[in-house]
């Protein structure tokens, strides 16, 4: 299979023990399909710009990420309120301070990789469960979930979508502020 041909996103690893309380929370509700993948805020993909576009040269873009990811910072991030999608059973954490990944976002964006065409603007969050259907004794509870502290986002990483081996390509998070 030529490489990107699978929905791949760009994504931020969600560290320990943040990681952890958002895959219990998957558990609990019973999607497997999260439960199977890393606990992640998604830069580039769901929102914003699509997926990768098939046909482009993986060690291009992982290059590419790489010099991204050395001008980037760890990003210092909390949790925010649990929203719904409307109209869908989405469930996601937002984040408090949004700028950081809007900016890592658009740098991706600006950087020469392709993307797929997305219908939805950029939104940084981390999905605690899409599952469906879902009771509203359930929707009541992830709208109740709340995740406090502080966290550092320190490593890029690039996925695909379905599981069960979603990572292609690693890199850590060394800029300066």
């Amino acid at each position: 299979m030529a490489m990107f041909e699978t929905d791949t996103y760009a994504v931020l690893d969600v560290p320990e023990p943040f990681a952890s309380a958002v895959m219990a929370i998957r558990v609990q509700h019973r999607d497997d399909l999260r439960s199977a993948l890393p606990a992640e805020i998604t830069v580039a993909g769901s929102s914003g710009v699509g997926e990768f576009e098939p046909g482009q040269n993986p060690d291009e873009v992982f290059a590419t990420l790489d010099h991204i990811a050395r001008d980037t910072a760890p990003i210092e991030a909390s949790f925010g309120s649990t929203l719904r999608f409307p109209g869908t059973d989405i469930f996601v954490l937002t984040l408090e301070d949004e700028q950081p990944f809007e900016a890592l976002h658009r740098c991706i964006a600006k950087s020469g990789i392709r993307f797929k065409s997305c219908p939805f603007g950029f939104m940084p969050h981390c999905t605690l469960t899409s599952r469906s259907p879902i009771s509203d004794d359930e929707a009541n509870d992830l709208l109740r979930v709340r995740i406090p502290g502080k966290f550092v986002l320190d490593t890029l990483s690039v996925i695909t979508m379905p599981p069960p081996m979603p990572l292609l390509h690693r890199v850590k998070l060394t800029g300066s502020n």
